[in-house]
């Protein structure tokens, strides 16, 4: 499926958008790229969640962001000579595409729109990393935790569900493993959810979202 930020290209444009972007499939617990790496690719996801994290003072890990189907990453491929400056791991097995920084700028040189559409998504990324810090700041685990599980609830068998692991819905929600199971159990003892093996059938979507404003 080509994404939107494509499509809405003119036809000339789209056609080398499409050249320059390849497809491919980014492995669970893998590393698409690390902090030192010079950023040569920026990526795009089409489906899935890669977090974004770097090292503290003792090697701990924090999460600064996790992007979602829409979004891009490895941003520093738009500017020269820049480094990537996080690790970047799929949380699970996620379809990217990529494009690499020689092509980014044969492209944007010859396509003012294609340009003008790069800046479209990082504006969003940005207002994102503010929504989160907004969130992080003013609002408990449990309304983070809900947009959490209405952001990556999809439909399977059963109905919707969500796949992440707890400590997959922490990265998102901004929280630590042990908290977030502690709410599931709530939210669960609400029938809100059903917790299962390695899934989360969501029972009651319509109050998650209420708890999430």
């Amino acid at each position: 499926m080509t994404p939107e930020f494509i499509t809405l290209l003119p036809s000339e444009a789209r056609a080398e958008a499409e050249r320059v972007f390849r497809s491919f499939t980014a492995r669970r617990s893998s590393y698409v790229c690390y902090p030192e790496d010079e950023a040569k690719t920026l990526y795009f996801v089409v489906d899935g969640w890669v977090r974004l994290f770097q090292l503290g003072p003792q090697e701990e890990e924090i999460t600064l962001t996790v992007v979602g189907a829409g979004e891009i990453f490895g941003e520093g491929a738009l500017l020269p000579a820049e480094r990537y400056g996080v690790f970047a791991e799929p949380l699970m097995d996620c379809e990217l595409l990529s494009a690499s920084r020689e092509d980014l700028l044969r492209l944007t040189s010859r396509f003012p729109e294609a340009q003008a559409a790069f800046v479209q998504l990082l504006s969003c990324r940005l207002r994102k990393a503010e929504e989160r810090l907004r969130d992080l700041r003013f609002k408990e685990v449990l309304p983070r935790l809900a947009k959490a599980l209405l952001a990556a609830m999809r439909k399977g068998e059963e109905g919707l569900e969500v796949t992440l692991s707890h400590q997959d819905l922490a990265h998102l929600a901004g929280s630590t493993r042990e908290t977030i199971t502690k709410v599931l159990g709530e939210l669960a003892m609400n029938d809100t959810i059903e917790l299962g093996y390695r899934r989360i059938l969501i029972l009651k979507p319509d109050a998650l979202k209420r708890v999430s404003l």
